[in-house]
């Protein structure tokens, strides 16, 4: 009846033994909390108040912590938690006047058809008690809510700087693996001879690469235009190597200096376009990198290798898991018979 699962995930502990404890023992001590009568009264309508406290004491109980799941549930959709600021201004004025309305409700109704005492001054006690006890319900679960809060924060910010250390050991391994120093050695060599210039932009191009990869480390999100000059570097030396059999088309409207996203998203799915299909003259590859509303998407013409590459998948998986955690958004991948599209989001970031 109070959601014990739901509750569970916001407060961390089953809490229906706990609800059923303060429902009996606020309603049993009802007449003495909440009304003040004295002990000779209570005698003759025991019972009375017995029942009609644990009633009371349960509808109280159930419509506060129905507000409490409603607010949180709304902030969650929003993907923000509540301060305290928006608590005091929204969340407890919102438990008050609940508390006013079914205190007023249920003394002015119930109580007085079953003949009990109620006046004026019964009820003013009425409300005063139990919104001191609403107050203390209440916070006792925003307190278990902000602690359970913070206490995944700080595994979700472990996990965060594990999968951005992974990120970063997975370019450097890629990177640095026997095959990709022979080809960029390669392709320098046979430049040097021909065009020295060019020769010299390599080595500054892939000099860049590297001196990026070193000043993200401690990144969780770099601003979009930062992550396209590893990029545009990354693409000299690849069209160096390539020639004309690589294409690379950059289409980025509305950008600003607001807009981030995960270090490395962008290189990591040209890299993985690279590495999985076929590059020739026959077949040239073409690879797009546009943004469009609030998604920035890398797509390439779809022609893999008959031999694919032995790939673990890391690369996306890591790309998804860091902007879930990151921003509590998901990467979207489209593929069909002809291409291969990985939709990542654009988190905007107010300047402070």
């Amino acid at each position: 009846m109070f959601k014990a699962k739901e509750f569970k995930e916001l407060i961390g502990f089953n809490h229906t033994w706990l609800v059923i404890v303060s429902v009996l023992v606020t309603g049993t001590t009802f007449p003495f909390i909440f009304l003040g009568e004295l002990v000779n009264q209570i005698s003759h309508e025991g019972a009375f108040h017995a029942i009609f406290g644990w009633v009371y004491s349960a509808i109280v109980h159930y419509v506060n912590l129905l507000i409490f799941y409603k607010f949180k549930q709304m902030d969650s959709r929003k993907g923000k938690i509540t301060d305290i600021k928006l608590f005091f201004t929204r969340d407890y004025p919102v438990h008050m006047l609940a508390t006013v309305l079914v205190t007023l409700l249920m003394s002015l109704g119930p109580y007085s058809q079953l003949g009990l005492t109620c006046n004026g001054l019964v009820v003013v006690k009425n409300i005063i008690g139990t919104s001191l006890l609403v107050s203390v319900i209440i916070g006792f679960y925003e307190t278990a809510f902000y602690m359970r809060a913070l206490k995944t924060s700080l595994i979700e910010r472990e996990k965060l700087k594990r999968e951005n250390v992974e990120s970063q050991l997975e370019i450097l391994k890629s990177q640095v693996q026997p095959h990709f120093l022979f080809n960029s050695l390669n392709t320098l060599v046979s430049i040097i001879p021909d065009d020295p210039d060019v020769a010299v932009k390599y080595v500054q191009n892939l000099s860049k690469v590297y001196r990026y990869i070193l000043e993200i480390k401690d990144k969780k999100l770099i601003p979009v235009y930062e992550e396209m000059k590893c990029v545009q570097a990354y693409l000299f030396m690849l069209e160096t190597r390539f020639g004309s059999n690589l294409r690379c088309k950059i289409s980025l409207e509305n950008i600003d200096e607001n807009h981030f996203i995960v270090p490395l998203s962008i290189q990591m799915l040209v890299e993985n376009a690279v590495k999985h299909n076929v590059i020739s003259a026959k077949r040239p590859l073409s690879i797009e990198i546009i943004s469009k509303g609030e998604e920035l998407s890398v797509t390439n013409n779809l022609q893999l290798k008959e031999q694919d590459v032995i790939s673990t998948g890391t690369g996306l998986q890591n790309i998804s898991s860091r902007y879930l955690i990151t921003a509590n958004k998901e990467v979207k991948i489209q593929e069909d018979l002809e291409s291969f599209t990985v939709h990542i989001p654009l988190i905007e970031v107010s300047a402070s």
